[in-house]
């Protein structure tokens, strides 16, 4: 999008027929192939920007940069597959970078939707199965006490709560101190505390612990991340601007081949000649008009004009009625 905002008139007759023929090209290949695979192609510079040790780049920056990539060879793949004469085409296609060996990397540790994969790594599977297990034993002593109806008839509620990552007790204000616990806030009313049992203090703290190891474990995989993309970091921003011109010329071509447009030959010098020529813009409203379903009667119809000047004179005035066809000849 910021490419084609960019885009500025040229009075260089080799730079306009070269994003001509590009653009034939394009409209040839969507033509007998279909539009480039752009599909997952988004802009990652500022994730691109985070991925560099210490940057901050979260999982979910390292899954979309891996998204791009693949897309990249996906887009690669396409315009190296086509036929020899789209000489253009394959031009662009060679300015993107082969990025297998960053995208398997970042899909071993990160998964597509940002997550971090349990056998990113052997310590991370074992701390992940540990953090499972001491949880689950928490779970069933906690949940132990409700059955136990010496406690149950301490409690406000029959329930377990979970503050800050540790299970709680919701014991009536009257019954503090029955249950021997670490009380971790009141209610806002004052009747009731939240308690943390004693015999579940050891292992919520044992989880805490694994809880940190494993947030350190995810930050040494993912500045090796880090390390690997900042590595690519040039060849990936190129890839990026070279996508963002296949993108601009394919969008062209299938502006073209909808409205089904001709390829002017541009001249140094000589006459101007256009023949049956319809302006774009009336033709995408007709366009439009039909996919929503506008009667024939209603839409507004497109009067092709042939127009010529420095074949037979050198002098065109342009006069008539206010109906609109000056302005769109000019």
């Amino acid at each position: 999008r910021d490419q084609a905002a960019g885009i500025a008139p040229s009075r260089e007759p080799e730079q306009i027929r070269h994003w001509l023929a590009e653009v034939s090209q394009m409209v040839r290949a969507v033509r007998d192939v279909g539009p480039p695979p752009l599909g997952g192609v988004t802009d990652i510079s500022a994730a691109l920007d985070r991925a560099h040790p210490s940057g901050g780049a979260s999982p979910e920056d390292y899954a979309q940069i891996a998204s791009v990539l693949q897309a990249a060879g996906n887009v690669r793949a396409y315009l190296a597959a086509l036929p020899e004469e789209l000489n253009l085409l394959h031009a662009l296609g060679e300015g993107i970078g082969e990025f297998a060996a960053e995208t398997e990397a970042i899909r071993a540790v990160v998964d597509s939707d940002g997550t971090i994969r349990d056998d990113a790594s052997p310590r991370l599977g074992d701390l992940r199965r540990q953090k499972e297990r001491i949880a689950r034993a928490i779970h069933d002593q906690i949940y132990g006490y409700l059955r136990q109806a010496d406690v149950a008839k301490l409690l406000q509620n029959p329930t377990v709560t979970l503050h800050e990552g540790r299970y709680v007790l919701p014991v009536k204000a009257d019954n503090r101190g029955r249950l021997p616990g670490v009380v971790h806030r009141v209610s806002h009313s004052g009747a009731t505390v939240f308690v943390e049992p004693n015999t579940c203090v050891e292992l919520n703290n044992h989880l805490a612990d694994l809880c940190d190891d494993e947030a350190r474990e995810v930050q040494r995989l993912l500045n090796e991340l880090a390390l690997k993309v900042q590595k690519r970091e040039r060849p990936i921003r190129q890839t990026l601007r070279a996508l963002a011109q296949v993108d601009l010329v394919s969008a062209k071509a299938q502006y073209a081949y909808q409205l089904d447009m001709t390829c002017p030959e541009i001249q140094d010098a000589g006459p101007v000649v256009l023949s049956q020529a319809r302006h774009p813009l009336l033709v995408d409203q007709a366009w439009r008009q039909e996919r929503a379903g506008v009667p024939p009667e209603q839409r507004h119809t497109v009067v092709p004009i042939d127009v010529r000047l420095g074949v037979d004179f050198d002098l065109l005035i342009v006069t008539g009625s206010n109906t609109g066809g000056k302005t769109v000849t000019l």
